[in-house]
């Protein structure tokens, strides 16, 4: 009974306020489930994330939250929103009632019942030994703790600089009575991440104490005036001076917990009411809110307040710096933080164009500064770290929209710095720009990278035409065209090739290494720069919407690894990841609009919801938030650089989107019971029947009028002129030949190739054979009126006469290096085991009978094997070699033991083998797996890869 007393008592002293739109947000959404969502407190954009920290590590830890759990650790400043790797979750506050007690448990424990957040506003009473209320707000650079106690408990704090990340260095330092100022160096996701923060305290410390990186503050007995405690905090990349600065700053003087709370949703509540929703369900609404609130919280101020931010270091250069350089920003704009590319330039990146253009300049701004400092474009940037996650260089897809729609930035700059990008020595972009595509065995995610590096091409065309560059223009149309080399006209999939051949045995469904995330099926659509040519590649309209309903109607499954991204599937689309969220809006490019809004509803309505587990995949730093916005609102761009935004089937009554220019783009679409489907649109009171609008229709404050109904009408966007248009016609290249033979590139005796000369439709212009008969490497060339495709050079590998091999243990078929001839076919796996060329053995040992076909004399035989201790692949233990003449009776002939630390980073090669002269006619090998991780392992106790390759024989 008194318990309850004490959480009624609490829950009165909570501030209400008459926020309407931020108390539709439920910060919940996501952090269930797989969305890597957090429940906490940020301003728009703003610098301090303040938030929950219940997980300590795990891929649904990633943004230090998790719905299932009961404890929380702290509050800490700096977290991840939707991510797919964990980092931050800087400088913990852990508000405790006997913090003399050190090896005394500090957490809480708390239930849902007991929390409650919106936008801009965080609330929970934790328990330990009696109940405390946490509330929390946050300002642009300010992150604010509201502290309630029970009476006459110690009122206590503990700040935790060694949380969660590995730390390397840290510093506190107690600077007066009320404020408390350090810093933490840590590594994690980034390596080299450094945060500085200062807090100031409503009470006076009147007692510390220091151990082990966590710092005890007293500030005395609870009573019935005095139970509460405020902290405000703010933090700096550059230094405690920096962090000083930003806390001290005019507006944060004298501020109240009241006043900093009416602050930080009246922040939301202006910042969300930019686009006004009406009609739809309350689901509706609060998924809606939900899900722009996500596309507003990420990426993060980072510069302070004199414009001070801690700048990168170059990629390029070897300068053994372990600080980065501190920048100055100037007064037009402001550095930000945390772009997740790969995801956001999809559907996150368009939005903001339309909401907040002013943000995009300094976007911009801070892209151009990292080139400056880097030598290239970010691709997933996090606290001045590059982590080169994912796949693309989507720095250039971005910074080319903004330009196309007319950001301020330096052109000239820009362009530069695009095309420096797009010639990194990096992720496979030399293969792609000389060979025109990316092989299998080059480079993993070949298929992936091909075609997302094709539409970074586009996007450098677009700029460099925009600019009058037109030699840039021609070269780089013709790199966006390069996904055709990957195009199968036999399957009509966009495949992986291998030593110049499509590989066999192709199934499209099957998640694996040539693939970023995904399968054939979600990446055979990803042509958004060309997708006219696509349809008339898959036979035209009647073909490419067979292979559209192919892909959404499939009853099949995905096969191959377990990839936890895919999910929110539709037969093999899946909507939890980004590759193919664009893909139902495909339908209106073939006429088809009201395939696309009978998919486009199916999955609002089936695929979010307003509960915790209402985001099917990770959210991804706003992403998926942002598809929904759009769709809801009725619209997605397919192809960003394009400034078009292909219709799909608007949610609500009425959209209002309150713009910067001061207009407003208006959506009327009053809903009925199950009006899905659209019957006509007029724009500015006139008929409008095309199933696309532009994005200067809607920053010149358009008005559609959509008359929707329960039944499709079959002949609106069905007119060619009506359509979405996605077409290359300039600098059509020559698609390169292709080839057919049987195995696996080796060969005993001959080996019979069928080359096949695609003309530019990949239609068979001339097919030709070829027959060798030793090892050789040979190049094709194709030519179409006079332009010559990029050479295709093809390698073939003759086993010696009369050598096999027998396997006697299994390997996995993940990583089959082509089969059992792996091991004896004259190939050398490279560094990257992931092209799939080293042969895996998942927590077994390697025992291979190799028959040389007669007794031979030889010198020495040695098998190669491959460590990634991170990737759970290790050296074996050791290496023994026996010898037979009969292949059934074996000796011993040497024993080779490990000499490599498994401890040791990095990819590391080593052959072990023997020095001694033997003559037989068999020898076996055996590598001897060490079964499980070891227990200082990051996963210990998993089952051990051991990777082999060639076993040479001299």
């Amino acid at each position: 009974m008194k318990k309850a007393f004490l959480l009624l008592i609490i829950s009165v002293l909570c501030i209400q306020t008459n926020a309407q739109i931020a108390k539709k947000v439920n910060p919940f959404v996501g952090t269930d489930a797989h969305g890597h969502t957090y429940p906490g407190v940020v301003a728009p954009f703003g610098a301090v994330q303040l938030s929950p920290d219940t997980r300590l590590s795990g891929w649904d830890g990633c943004s230090g939250y998790h719905y299932s759990d009961s404890i929380i650790y702290g509050f800490s400043h700096t977290h991840l929103s939707g991510t797919g790797v964990e980092d931050l979750c800087d400088v913990l506050f852990t508000p405790t009632v006997h913090s003399s007690d050190y090896e005394n448990d500090h957490n809480l424990k708390f239930s849902h019942a007991n929390e409650q957040a919106y936008a801009g506003y965080y609330k929970v009473i934790g328990h330990n030994k009696s109940d405390i209320c946490v509330e929390l707000a946050a300002l642009e650079r300010l992150g604010y703790h509201h502290y309630t106690f029970s009476p006459q408990d110690t009122i206590a704090l503990i700040i935790n600089m060694k949380h969660r990340d590995q730390t390397l260095d840290w510093n506190l330092e107690i600077k007066d009575s009320k404020t408390v100022v350090g810093w933490r160096k840590s590594k994690s996701w980034n390596e080299n991440q450094i945060v500085y923060f200062a807090s100031s305290f409503s009470k006076n410390i009147i007692k510390h104490d220091l151990k082990d990186g966590k710092l005890y503050l007293f500030f005395g007995i609870s009573n019935k005036k005095e139970r509460v405690l405020d902290a405000k905090v703010a933090l700096s990349s550059v230094n405690v001076e920096g962090a000083l600065k930003n806390l001290s700053q005019k507006e944060y003087e004298n501020l109240t917990w009241k006043d900093a709370k009416r602050l930080s949703v009246d922040n939301w509540e202006r910042a969300l009411s930019q686009i006004e929703v009406f009609g739809g369900t309350k689901e509706d609404q609060i998924t809606f809110y939900t899900s722009l609130y996500h596309c507003m919280i990420v990426p993060n101020l980072y510069s302070d307040v004199d414009g001070k931010y801690r700048g990168m270091v170059s990629n390029k250069l070897d300068n053994g710096a372990n600080i980065n350089p501190i920048e100055t920003t100037s007064n037009k704009y402001k550095r930000y933080t945390i772009f997740s590319l790969w995801d956001t330039y999809r559907a996150w990146n368009p939005l903001l164009t339309i909401l907040r253009p002013d943000l995009c300049k300094d976007f911009a701004y801070t892209f151009l500064d990292y080139y400056k400092q880097t030598g290239e474009l970010p691709m997933w940037e996090l606290h001045s770290w590059e982590t080169y996650c994912m796949i693309g260089v989507h720095g250039v897809s971005v910074l080319a929209e903004w330009m196309q729609k007319g950001i301020e930035m330096d052109n000239n700059l820009a362009l530069n710095a695009m095309i420096s990008t797009a010639n990194m020595d990096k992720l496979g972009l030399p293969f792609f720009n000389n060979d025109g595509y990316i092989s299998a065995e080059r480079e993993h995610e070949s298929v992936s990278k091909t075609v997302e590096f094709a539409y970074n091409m586009y996007c450098i065309a677009k700029t460099a035409k925009k600019l009058g560059k037109m030699d840039v223009y021609r070269e780089y149309i013709e790199r966006s065209q390069y996904y055709k080399n990957l195009f199968n006209p036999q399957n009509r999939f966009i495949q992986p090739k291998e030593n110049g051949r499509f590989l066999p045995n192709f199934d499209p469904k099957q998640i694996d290494i040539n693939y970023t995330e995904g399968n054939g099926w979600h990446y055979t659509f990803y042509v958004p720069q060309d997708v006219n040519t696509l349809i008339d590649l898959m036979g035209g309209d009647s073909g490419f919407e067979a292979k559209l309903d192919e892909c959404f109607l499939s009853k099949e499954t995905t096969t191959g690894r377990n990839q936890a991204d895919v999910t929110g599937l539709i037969g093999q689309y899946a909507h939890g990841n980004e590759p193919s969220q664009h893909t139902a809006y495909l339908y209106n490019y073939v006429g088809k609009a009201y395939k696309t809004q009978e998919l486009v509803r199916k999955i609002l309505k089936t695929l979010y919801s307003d509960k915790p587990d209402g985001v099917c995949g990770n959210d991804d730093c706003g992403q998926m938030g942002a598809w929904y916005v759009l769709s809801a609102m009725g619209m997605y761009p397919v192809s960003p650089i394009s400034g078009e935004y292909v219709i799909g089937s608007p949610l609500f009554d009425k959209v209002i989107v309150h713009l910067q220019n001061k207009k407003k783009f208006i959506i009327n679409s009053k809903q009925g019971k199950n009006t899905m489907y659209i019957n006509s649109i007029k724009m500015n009171n006139q008929p409008y029947t095309k199933s696309f609008i532009t994005h200067n229709d809607i920053i010149n404050g358009a008005e559609l009028t959509i008359e929707m109904s329960e039944k499709p009408n079959y002949e609106f966007g069905f007119k060619e002129n009506d359509r979405p248009k996605s077409r290359i016609t300039d600098n059509i290249i020559t698609p390169v030949p292709y080839l057919e033979y049987e195995g696996t590139g080796t060969f005993s005796g001959k080996m019979n190739l069928k080359v096949n000369y695609p003309n530019n439709d990949l239609s068979l212009k001339k097919t030709e054979y070829k027959t060798i008969d030793s090892t050789a490497s040979i190049t094709f060339v194709n030519e179409n009126n006079g332009i010559k495709s990029k050479p295709v050079t093809t390698t073939f590998y003759s086993i010696p006469a009369g050598r096999n091999i027998k396997i006697l243990t299994e390997y996995s078929p993940q990583y089959t290096a082509g089969g059992d001839n792996a091991l004896i076919d004259q190939k050398e796996g490279s560094n990257n085991w992931r092209l799939g060329c080293w042969q895996g053995y998942w927590g077994n040992d390697v025992e291979a009978i190799i028959d040389l076909g007669s007794k031979k004399n030889i010198n020495s035989v040695g098998g190669r094997f491959i460590q990634d201790q991170r990737a759970w692949i290790f050296m074996p233990l050791y290496v023994e070699y026996y010898i037979s003449d009969d292949g059934e009776n074996f000796t011993l002939l040497q024993k080779v033991d490990n000499t490599i630390d498994p401890k040791e980073n990095g990819v590391i090669m080593r052959k072990f083998a023997t020095d001694r002269p033997f003559s037989a006619r068999y020898i076996k090998v055996k590598a001897v797996n060490r079964k499980t991780n070891p227990k200082w392992h990051l996963s210990p106790g998993e089952k051990s890869w051991l990777f082999t390759d060639e076993i040479e024989i001299n």
